[in-house]
């Protein structure tokens, strides 16, 4: 009897010794995490704030003109946040409903084969290179603009970039937003029909709210994953540090700039802190955005 009491005693000291050192190794991956996270804007920040010993941030932030030469540079990003602003909001106007559409699909209304069909392709595509689907819109996308619309002088701007953003995102909003409408209990869909409501009415005043907070979700990895884009901003954008007026004209947003100039800056200069500055707004915008998005979430659930 003492026997199995000690074996008892020991299996629950060796469970308690599994757990501790299970919360142990978690709590340290949390810490390594924020330390890497934090060290990063570190870096950053310690890296791009010495711009300002050589312009001031209103001019740095106000100044549409980028034109980082040896000679009389100009450092204005205005004109590349506003072509990281219009290319990330034409591709979340253009890929947003459609992935909603497609999700609704998916969940309420597409057989298994086909389900698993459009999945197979969804997944796809988003292992698909990003430099491959910016070559398309180089040669192909752009001549289709050219020929539908004459009076264009490029190819290369807001909206070809938007439209072929807009099929490197829809997977995220697909994916996402198809599980979190497949997450809601069957029995909310039968009790709404068994009361009468049509399948269209079920879905949007039954499923969808319900659903809002994977939706929510969605847009934020799918808009988060737009603005961080770089090769195909970088290649079919137009390359234009222009503040645009119709999503017919070129930009050069902020990733493309960075990507573009890197490897051809001197080490220590203006346009060097300059560029890393850009990576500090960048990170800024998808922190506030993400921010925005989860208080949005928060309030619809509430």
């Amino acid at each position: 009897m003492k026997k199995k009491i000690n074996n008892g005693s020991l299996t629950l000291t060796r469970r308690k010794l599994i757990d501790n050192s299970a919360k142990l190794i978690v709590l340290t991956a949390a810490l390594l995490t924020a330390v890497v996270v934090f060290g990063i804007f570190y870096f950053l920040l310690s890296e791009g704030l010495r711009i300002f010993t050589y312009i001031t941030p209103l001019e740095f932030f106000l100044n549409e003109q980028w034109y980082p030469v040896d000679r009389n540079p100009d450092f204005g990003i205005l004109a590349l946040m506003m072509g990281t602003l219009s290319v990330t909001g034409l591709t979340l106007l253009i890929s947003v409903p459609m992935g909603f559409v497609v999700s609704i699909y998916l969940s309420e209304f597409s057989g298994s084969k086909m389900r698993n069909t459009i999945k197979s392709i969804v997944e796809f595509v988003a292992g698909m290179p990003s430099v491959v689907l910016g070559s398309f819109g180089l040669r192909y996308l752009s001549r289709w603009i050219l020929e539908t619309f004459p009076s264009v002088w490029t190819g290369l701007n807001i909206l070809n970039a938007s439209i072929i953003l807009s099929i490197l995102a829809m997977p995220y909003f697909v994916t996402l937003m198809e599980d979190s409408l497949r997450d809601v209990p069957r029995d909310q869909r039968e009790a709404s029909l068994s009361l009468g409501a049509t399948q269209t009415a079920t879905i949007f005043r039954v499923v969808v709210p319900q659903a809002r907070s994977g939706v929510m979700n969605a847009i934020i990895i799918g808009a988060n994953r737009v603005i961080g884009e770089t090769m195909v901003v970088l290649m079919v954008a137009g390359g234009a540090a222009m503040i645009p007026t119709s999503v017919l004209d070129p930009v050069r947003p902020m990733t493309a700039a960075i990507a573009g100039e890197m490897g051809e800056v001197a080490v220590g200069s203006a346009h060097y802190h300059a560029l890393f500055m850009i990576g500090v707004v960048l990170l800024i915008f998808s922190t506030v955005f993400t921010i925005i998005a989860m208080k949005l979430k928060r309030g619809r659930r509430g």
